[in-house]
């Protein structure tokens, strides 16, 4: 009797470990099947690296879309140009004011010529990172990639930076032209380079706007 409930006791014990997958009626690893799946994920990352270098080699070379250039267009006319009821000679000195108060570095200024170069001022920092994140998934999107290609899998993969790719490229900037239209009035146009997002863009004129008008009541007191 006790031999027989020994068996019994075994055999339920075997059952029990063949349903975890270690004895008898286990389930062994299918070896084939493992390196199929280790083939077909180590093809699936060489796809995706292969896909973010081909859209990194796009980027580089051509960082412009049609669609924003011809936002950018309509953009430089509605509010690119503006006229001021002031002299040149003051108009000109409130530029360069102005570019100073918003940490520009000059890199031309021609006076005879109505004509100043500079850097682009800066946005703030979380503002300038949300739109690059919007630029690259627009253009992402654009130029027919999946979303993952803007995806950092791992502290090696490439990060990509639209900024720091403008600057590698020569660089973004800004450009003011004052024509005098009378002895009281003058014409600015502004126009950024190098900048191809057009929300950026409309941000970066918000700003120097929004500067230019401040020191322009400031100046009040020099007329």
């Amino acid at each position: 009797m006790k031999t027989r409930m020994g068996l019994i006791v075994a055999a339920v014990a075997a059952i029990v470990s063949g349903c975890g997958g270690g004895g008898m009626f286990g389930t062994q690893p299918d070896p084939m099947k493992a390196m199929m799946a280790q083939q077909n994920a180590g093809n699936d990352m060489m796809s995706g690296m292969m896909a973010k270098q081909q859209f990194q080699q796009e980027l580089m070379k051509n960082p412009d879309l049609p669609a924003w250039h011809a936002q950018r267009e309509k953009m430089s006319l509605a509010v690119g140009d503006r006229v001021f009821d002031k002299g040149f000679d003051r108009v000109f000195d409130s530029m360069i004011t102005t570019l100073a108060s918003l940490g520009c570095r000059v890199n031309n200024m021609e006076r005879a010529s109505g004509y100043i170069t500079s850097s682009i001022p800066q946005l703030p920092p979380q503002q300038q990172e949300g739109l690059r994140k919007e630029a690259l998934a627009q253009y992402a999107q654009t130029k027919g990639y999946p979303p993952s290609v803007l995806q950092k899998s791992g502290p090696y993969d490439i990060d990509f930076d639209m900024g720091a790719m403008m600057e590698r490229q020569g660089g973004a900037g800004l450009t003011l032209s004052m024509v005098k239209q009378g002895a009281r009035q003058t014409k600015v146009k502004l126009r950024f380079d190098g900048i191809y997002y057009p929300r950026q863009v409309e941000e970066l004129y918000r700003k120097v706007w929004a500067e230019v008008d401040k020191q322009m009541f400031l100046d009040k007191a020099l007329d």
